[in-house]
């Protein structure tokens, strides 16, 4: 085979056999031979890889998941532990994708100090991350706001998708789960989720027939290049998914721009999302096809950014809840004086109606007293009230279900 360097920036070279595998050429340092080790690829995108090293002058096929003493072990990436006592190990896998050098080999007990930085790291993000569904939930509670229930679910949505990328699905599942097929899964349905809010943030009544139509067509592909990453298991499939969910977003965010620019909280909205969606793209695009000079956008990057612009976001959305609080407020008023003034008119009317004679109905019917209050009193016997206010409110239902029924 022809190794060929992968990059200037490391001395790991680069081959592909004959039959299609990938395979690594890896410099181990003098300071690290005859140690035990521990490779490791801090990555769900690459997996399933097999390791050989050279050990009193035979070349063996390292294990994974298991520790020097032959016992298994359940870590957050895949990882292989060995000694060599020579300069070069091999790295073989059936996919295509390398990521460029970006590993770790390192003595059994500096990989646990790296990994445990990493993991506070993590804690510290998810911590923000599960603080942020809280406050949401929380706001939900206090605004009864539907656009906010749905920023909330989405929120579950990232913070599902990040699992899977930060390796707890491996971890947990003991290397029994498609990663890359959940996460085919998840960022459609987080994509959806981000579309549905932006109208529901916008307050769009009615979707044009051509908005329809995209999102309609959005839905069948995912639906299709989902199904063919299930059945070939090829990770073409799934960088088309990726992209074309985040261009998606991309897509919404310059429409809600274009026809909402005006008002500030749309404006903070798009920007926060625009920048999340154009760091999620570079940071897969260096994975897939794997374009080395999009890799400075790693995870940590994507954390911090993730942080601060989720943070403007749910502020923004909680500027937007309580304005929208205060609209409502303002109509709940206006409508309740409303409701009042009518109240007062229609008391009113019957205090009105109820104020005239009985002689001057008797006067108007050409009959005696004792018959009209004789016929009064019936009434008021037959329709069970006391007074002719009561009645008079009866009247006025009586109409009222006529007049809809009529109008049915």
């Amino acid at each position: 085979m022809n190794f060929v360097p992968l990059n200037e920036h490391t001395q790991t070279q680069y081959a592909k056999d004959s039959i299609g595998d990938t395979w690594l050429k890896i410099t181990v340092p003098n300071n690290l031979l005859n140690k035990p080790l521990i490779l490791q690829f801090p990555t769900i995108h690459v997996s399933n890889y097999n390791i050989y090293a050279k050990q009193e002058g035979l070349w063996q096929k390292v294990s994974v998941n298991t520790d020097l003493e032959g016992g298994k072990i359940s870590p957050q990436y895949q990882e292989n532990h060995f000694i060599t006592d020579h300069e070069i190990i091999y790295f073989k896998s059936k996919s295509s994708y390398v990521h460029y050098g970006d590993f770790i080999l390192v003595e059994r007990g500096e990989h646990r100090s790296i990994m445990l930085n990493n993991m506070i790291k993590i804690e510290v993000f998810y911590c923000l991350f599960l603080l942020s569904i809280v406050l949401i939930g929380a706001l939900y509670s206090l605004f009864k706001e539907k656009v906010i229930l749905i920023y909330c679910i989405y929120i579950i949505s990232v913070f599902l998708i990040y699992l899977i990328e930060d390796g707890i699905l491996y971890f947990l599942s003991n290397k029994q789960c498609n990663e890359l097929l959940m996460l085919a899964i998840l960022m459609p349905i987080s994509c959806l989720l981000f579309s549905l809010f932006i109208y529901y943030f916008l307050d769009i009544q009615k979707l044009s027939k051509k908005l329809k139509y995209f999102y309609s067509f959005q839905v069948l592909l995912y639906i299709v290049l989902g199904t063919l990453l299930y059945l070939t298991n090829n990770s073409l499939y799934f960088i088309i998914i990726v992209n074309s969910t985040l261009a998606s977003t991309l897509i919404t965010l310059a429409l809600a721009l274009k026809y909402y620019n005006r008002d500030k909280s749309v404006r903070f909205i798009v920007y926060s999302f625009s920048v999340i969606a154009l760091t999620s793209m570079t940071y897969y695009l260096s994975i897939f096809p794997g374009h080395y000079y999009l890799s400075f956008v790693d995870k940590d990057k994507i954390r911090i950014i993730y942080s601060i612009a989720f943070t403007v976001a749910s502020y923004t959305l909680w500027i937007k809840a309580k304005k929208l609080k205060a609209d409502h407020d303002a109509l709940k008023t206006e409508f309740e004086a409303l409701k009042a003034n009518k109240a007062q008119k229609i008391k009113e009317d019957l205090k009105q109606q109820e104020s005239t004679p009985v002689y001057q109905i008797a006067d108007k019917l050409s009959i005696t007293l004792s018959t009209t209050k004789q016929h009064v009193s019936n009434a008021y016997i037959k329709l069970d009230v006391k007074s002719r206010c009561q009645a008079m409110i009866i009247k006025n239902e009586i109409i009222q279900q006529s007049s809809s029924t009529y109008n049915k």
